[in-house]
């Protein structure tokens, strides 16, 4: 792609540019990762805001900085506690992955992210965007950090009709925008394209009228801004039903370990089956009768899953054939990182006093 594709000079790139930049410097909204230089924290901050709401990610990224103020302090924790502070975030691999890069930092790196966006894109877990982000926000480097937002501005800007979640799309979005890109700015410029695609350029409610670079789009001009980002074919989710069973014995809950790969690996949980999604449990646990407390819903790769909560005083053996299983207690059941259908039945069960609720609030980061 040149240039003359996108603009009709140089200069009208470079006008292009500073109007974008003018409208973050009035309206960007002043969220704690912006006011700090920190390339630790920045890349903490990226990683959080995938797949997240920002004002969600807020809440986290100062409760994490608190517990984990550096890559040292992050790799010295045990991974128990890592997950317990990501905890209702989901997607648990990037937590994961957070733990394993901040080994490597502390371990082989002096404890210093980075600074080129190759070494950032060595690092366990990062990929193209978070690297581009922290490459450019914390250290300045002009290289462009495309999220679904900037997919989403630059494929109206080109009125692009290749499907964005495919290489050429991509590649065509990541020319377009290297070539608007400040070299003065980058990181603001990055950060304004996120900002412009999560406050004006929405999918279905776009504020054409407020952008400031409605001079260059050729979706608005033609029509087609609606029909822009154009994806591929995917495939449908699908849904399941199921039950989870929480067996009570003398206040304590039973709780089970999942495989140590595949989904949630290695995660103590509530019991629960929902075939095809989750294989059956148990005889003895999926046929134990007690009393309904209410529905939930959680959502995994391709699944909808509905499970209705069960309570069963626990019988001897029902228990048996669960790997891994044991009983935890209130205090332990509050500290315990769960998968998050988990932790919201958690949170049932301490509000309606069926194990007794800890001195410190067992809810916190749950869903």
């Amino acid at each position: 792609m040149t240039k003359k594709k996108l603009f009709d000079s140089r200069r009208d790139g470079e006008q292009a540019a500073s109007a974008l930049l003018d409208w973050y410097d009035r309206v960007r909204r002043p969220f704690p990762w912006r006011g700090t230089t920190d390339p630790y924290k920045i890349w903490i901050s990226e990683v959080m805001l995938q797949q997240t709401q920002t004002s969600r990610a807020a809440d986290y990224y100062l409760r994490w900085t608190g517990l984990f103020p550096t890559a040292e302090a992050l790799a010295r924790a045990p991974e128990e506690d890592v997950l317990k502070a990501w905890e209702g975030l989901g997607y648990y691999g990037r937590a994961r992955n957070l733990l394993a890069a901040a080994k490597v930092i502390a371990g082989t790196l002096g404890g210093r992210l980075p600074e080129s966006y190759e070494g950032l894109l060595a690092l366990p877990g990062v990929g193209p965007y978070t690297a581009g982000a922290v490459a450019s926000i914390a250290f300045g480097l002009p290289v462009p950090a495309v999220d679904a937002n900037g997919k989403r501005v630059f494929s109206r800007l080109l009125d692009l009709e290749n499907p964005v979640d495919r290489s050429a799309g991509e590649e065509t979005i990541r020319e377009a925008f290297a070539l608007l890109l400040s070299h003065d700015r980058p990181g603001d410029f990055n950060q304004a394209v996120m900002e412009l695609g999560a406050t004006l350029c929405l999918p279905r409610s776009p504020k054409c009228g407020k952008c400031p670079l409605s001079g260059i789009c050729r979706a608005r001009e033609r029509g087609t801004v609606l029909l822009r980002p154009v994806f591929s074919g995917k495939e449908k989710g699908e849904t399941a039903e199921g039950k989870m069973i929480v067996l009570l014995r003398e206040g304590k809950a039973f709780l089970r370990k999942r495989p140590s790969r595949g989904l949630w690996a290695g995660f103590e949980e509530f019991p629960w089956e929902a075939p095809p999604a989750e294989p059956p449990l148990p005889s003895a646990l999926s046929h134990a009768e007690g009393a309904d407390f209410g529905l939930i819903r959680c959502s995994f790769t391709r699944w909808r899953i509905t499970l209705r909560v069960v309570i069963v005083p626990a019988q001897d053996g029902m228990e048996q054939n669960t790997p891994g299983g044991r009983w935890a207690g209130g205090d332990e059941l509050a500290s315990l990182p769960l998968p998050s259908g988990s932790a919201r039945v958690r949170k049932m069960l301490f509000r309606a006093g069926l194990i007794a609720c800890p001195s410190r609030r067992p809810e916190a980061g749950a869903e």
